[in-house]
C-alpha cells in the first residue's frame, strides 16, 4: 500500500502508448504513411488528435465519418502497425524518461500493477518486451478484449477488476482525454500526463494530479516513497536501468574504484543505462571495454565488487569527450588539481556543445561533482572553465552557460588505488592462459613480472594481443564473463559528502548531502590529511614500507591515536554541529589506515613543507585548537616530525626549514607567546633528534617528548 498525497492506493493502472511510450508521435507518422499508400491522401493531424485514446472501433467509425464508408481502416492500420513495428523492432521503443524509475518507485512500494491500453494485445506485449517492463506488470487488458473503449470506464474497471483492486484503489496513469475520462468515470485517482496534446479544460477538470513530465511524476512521487538507505558494502545494484547516462572525467583510482560504484547503486531503485569514462590509458580502455565489466578489490572484506555498463573513451578524442558532455546528466570531474586548467577547456568545449546544440534546448542542467582533495576547489574549477568559454564565446555567454549548470563541492573519505599497469598485464596474461586452455587445453607459459611499473613495447604488444584474441572470440555465457579483471584495490567507507546544490543529488544512495560543504572538507583537511601527513613522516622515518605496516607498529599507533585526539578535541569545539560525522570520519580514518598494506609511507609523506603551510592541515589544526583552549602538545611533535622528514628524507637545507617555520608563524593569526613558544619547541626536537635520532626510535618516543616539552595552549 502506498499513501499518495491523501489517497491510500493499493494499484496502478498505466495507459502505455503517449504515457510510457512516446509512441504517439511515431503512431501519426506511419497511419500517415500507410493511408497516402492504401487511401491516396493522408490522414490529417486533427483526425489523429481526436483518435487519440479512442478503442480501433471508435476510430473506424470516425474514419469513415471523415474519409467515407469504404476508407480500407482495417487495412491501413494493419500497414501502418507494420511500418511501426518494423521502426521499433530496428531502434526500440521510445521509452518517457522517468519512466522506469517511476515503476521500480511503486513496485517496491508493494502496488500491484496493470496496463490498461486500446493496442491490440500483440502489439502491447511486443512494445512491453520491447522496453523491458513487462515484468512490472501483474496484468495487461487490451482495446481488442473489451466492448467499450475509452472513454468508457469498462477497460480501467476490468483491469482493476483482474488485480481484486476497486478502481478507488488504483492509481490511473493517463495521456489523452479519451484515456483521462475513461480513467474518471471508472472512480480511479486519476494522473494526467501531457504528451502531444495540450490538456484543455475538460481534460484538467478530471485529473487528480497533472504532470508535465514523467520526471515530474517522478519528484512527487519521491516524496512519498521509502528513501533507500546508505548500501552495504556487498549490497546488489539496482537490476532495472533508468534512461540516464552519467560520466566520469578521470578514470583513475577514485573515478574508477569509488565513483562508479555510486554511480551504480544510484538511487537504489535504478541505475543509469551507460558509465562514460575517459582515461588516457590505453590499456585500462582496451582491457574495459573488451571485458565489458570490472572489478573493484575490498581487501578489508576479501570482496570483489563488479562494475558493469561502463563504456571506456579515449581522453584524447575530442568527439568521444563532447559526446559524453552532450549526453550525460551527471559528471563526476575526478582529476588532480594540475590537470585541471587544461581539462577545463574540453569541459568548456563539451558545455558550448551543449549550449549550441538544438536538441539541447530543453535538456536538463548538469550535475558536476568535483572530486578534487582541495579547500576551495569548486571555485577554482568553475573559474577555469568559465575562463576557457570565454575562449569559445564571449564572457556574457561563457556566465549563460556557467549559470545553467550545477557545480557541487564533495570531501570523499575512501582511500583507492589503481593497480599498476604490470599487476594489470599479469591479470591479463594469467586470463589469456586461462582462455587458451579452455579453448585447446594447451599448456601455457608460466607468468612472470618485473619490478618496473611500465610495460615494455614487447609487453604492450602482448596486452594488446590478448584483449584481441579475448574480444574477437567473446560470446554469451562464455568462460570470460566469469573472469573478473581487477584494476582497483578500495578501502570500504561507503559515504560520500557532497555540497546540497542541484536536485539530483537527492536521489543519489551514497550522497550524504550537506549545506554548507566546508565544514567537511575542514574536518577531512584536518583529521584525515593533516594526521595522514604526520603519521607517514614518523612512520617513514622509522622506515616502514606502508602505512598499514607502519600501523601494526605500537609506536605509530600510539602517535596516531594521540593525534586524532588532538585533532578531535579542536575541531567538536569549532563544529560542534557536526560531532556525529566528525566522530564517524575518526573511526573509518583509523580503520582505513590499519588495511593501508597498499599505501606507501613515501607516497603519503611527500612534499612535507606544503603540507606544513598554514592554513593547511598541521598548522590549521594547531590554530584551531589554541582558539578553543586545547592542548597543541601532539601537533608539534608532527609538526617537528614532518620538517625532519623534509631535512632527511628531501635533503632540505636546515636554513630553508626555519625560513618556512618562521613564515608560517608569520601567517598565523595568534598571539605572538604562541608563535615564540611553538618556534622554541619546534626547534628543541629538530636539535634533539638531530643530535641523536635514536630517540626517535624509542618504545616511548612520544611520551618522552611530550614530558619533556610540553605546550600550554
Amino acid at each position: 500500500m502506498l499513501i499518495f498525497h491523501s489517497f491510500s492506493v493499493q494499484g496502478a493502472l498505466f495507459d502505455m502508448d503517449g504515457t510510457m511510450f512516446d509512441t504517439e508521435r511515431l503512431r501519426f507518422q506511419t497511419l500517415k504513411q500507410a493511408s497516402q499508400e492504401l487511401l491516396g491522401q493522408s490522414f490529417s493531424d486533427d483526425y489523429l488528435m481526436q483518435c487519440l485514446g479512442l478503442s480501433a472501433t471508435t476510430a473506424e467509425q470516425l474514419a469513415k465519418e471523415r474519409y467515407g464508408e469504404h476508407v480500407p481502416y482495417q487495412k491501413i492500420r494493419q500497414r501502418a502497425d507494420v511500418l511501426e513495428l518494423e521502426r521499433v523492432r530496428n531502434e526500440g521503443v521510445p521509452i518517457k524518461k522517468g519512466l522506469v524509475q517511476v515503476l521500480e518507485r511503486l513496485r517496491k512500494s508493494g502496488l500491484r500493477m496493470a496496463v490498461a491500453t486500446s493496442s491490440r494485445r500483440a502489439i502491447a506485449e511486443e512494445y512491453l518486451i520491447n522496453a523491458n517492463v513487462y515484468k512490472f506488470f501483474d496484468v495487461l487488458v487490451c482495446g481488442d478484449e473489451v466492448t467499450c473503449g475509452k472513454p468508457h470506464p469498462e477497460i480501467f474497471e476490468k483491469a482493476a477488476e483482474q488485480l481484486n483492486l476497486k478502481p478507488t484503489q488504483c492509481l490511473m496513469f493517463e495521456d489523452s482525454e479519451n484515456g483521462i475520462s475513461s480513467a474518471h468515470a471508472a472512480c480511479g485517482v486519476t494522473i494526467l500526463l501531457k504528451d502531444i496534446k495540450t490538456p484543455n479544460d475538460n481534460m484538467l477538470s478530471k485529473a487528480n494530479f497533472y504532470y508535465e513530465t514523467m520526471y515530474d511524476c517522478l519528484h512527487d512521487l519521491d516524496q512519498f516513497v521509502a528513501t533507500m538507505d546508505m548500501p552495504e558494502l556487498d549490497a546488489s545494484f539496482p537490476q532495472s536501468l533508468n534512461q540516464l547516462t552519467v560520466g566520469i572525467h578521470g578514470f583513475g583510482a577514485i573515478g574508477g574504484g569509488y565513483l562508479a560504484q555510486i554511480l551504480s547503486h544510484w538511487d537504489g531503485y535504478t541505475r543509469p543505462q551507460r558509465i562514460l569514462a575517459s582515461t588516457r590509458n590505453s590499456l585500462y580502455r582496451e582491457a574495459v571495454n573488451a571485458f565489458g565489466t570490472y572489478c573493484i578489490r575490498y581487501g578489508q572484506r576479501s570482496y570483489d565488487e563488479r562494475i558493469e555498463y561502463m563504456s571506456v573513451i579515449d581522453a584524447d578524442n575530442e568527439q568521444q569527450m563532447l559526446d559524453m558532455y552532450l549526453e550525460s546528466s551527471l559528471i563526476a570531474l575526478c582529476l588532480p588539481e594540475q590537470a585541471i586548467q587544461d581539462e577545463a577547456k574540453i569541459i568548456a568545449k563539451g558545455l558550448y556543445a551543449r549550449y549550441a546544440s538544438q536538441t539541447m534546448q530543453n535538456h536538463h542542467p548538469l550535475t558536476f561533482l568535483i572530486i578534487l582533495n582541495k579547500v576551495g576547489a569548486k571555485k577554482m574549477v568553475i573559474d577555469h572553465i568559465r575562463d576557457a568559454l570565454a575562449q569559445l564565446s564571449t564572457v556574457e555567454i561563457a556566465e549563460q552557460i556557467m549559470q545553467q549548470h550545477y557545480f557541487c563541492d564533495t570531501v570523499v573519505n575512501r582511500m583507492v588505488s589503481k593497480l599498476s599497469e604490470q599487476n594489470l598485464y599479469r591479470q591479463l596474461k594469467i586470463k589469456y592462459n586461462f582462455f587458451k586452455q579452455y579453448q585447446s587445453d594447451v599448456e601455457c607459459d608460466n607468468v612472470e613480472i618485473e619490478d618496473t611499473s611500465k610495460l615494455s613495447s614487447e609487453q604492450e604488444h602482448q596486452a594488446a594481443m590478448y584483449i584481441d584474441d579475448m574480444r574477437r572470440n567473446f560470446q554469451p555465457s562464455h568462460i570470460l564473463q566469469t573472469m573478473d579483471l581487477i584494476l582497483f584495490n578500495s578501502e570500504v567507507d561507503m559515504p560520500i559528502y557532497v555540497e546540497n546544490c542541484s536536485p539530483l543529488l537527492a536521489k543519489l544512495r551514497q550522497v550524504i548531502r550537506v549545506d554548507n560543504i566546508a565544514d567537511i572538507q575542514l574536518i577531512k583537511n584536518r583529521l584525515w590529511n593533516g594526521v595522514h601527513a604526520m603519521i607517514a613522516w614518523y612512520a617513514a622515518t622509522l622506515e616502514h614500507d606502508t602505512i598499514g605496516i607502519a600501523m601494526g607498529d605500537s609506536r605509530v599507533k600510539d602517535f596516531a591515536d594521540a593525534l586524532i585526539g588532538n585533532v578531535q578535541a579542536g575541531l567538536s569545539r569549532q563544529l560542534p554541529h557536526r560531532e556525529k560525522d566528525l566522530q564517524r570520519l575518526a573511526k573509518s580514518f583509523i580503520e582505513s589506515c590499519q588495511y593501508a598494506y597498499k599505501d606507501p609511507c613515501e607516497r603519503v609523506a611527500r612534499d612535507p613543507l606544503r603540507k606544513l603551510s598554514y592554513p593547511e592541515r598541521v598548522f590549521g589544526s594547531i590554530a584551531i585548537n589554541l582558539q578553543h583552549d586545547q592542548s597543541i602538545d601532539v601537533l608539534i611533535v608532527g609538526a617537528a616530525l614532518g620538517y625532519y622528514y623534509a631535512q632527511h628524507a628531501q635533503k632540505q637545507p636546515l636554513t630553508t626549514i626555519q625560513t618556512h617555520l618562521q613564515q608560517t608563524l608569520d601567517a598565523m593569526n595568534i598571539a605572538a607567546k604562541h608563535k615564540h613558544l611553538i618556534k622554541q619547541q619546534i626547534v628543541n626536537y629538530l636539535t634533539e633528534w638531530n643530535e641523536n635520532p635514536e630517540q626517535l626510535l624509542s618504545t616511548s618516543f612520544l611520551q618522552d617528548a611530550l614530558e619533556h616539552h610540553a605546550v600550554s595552549a
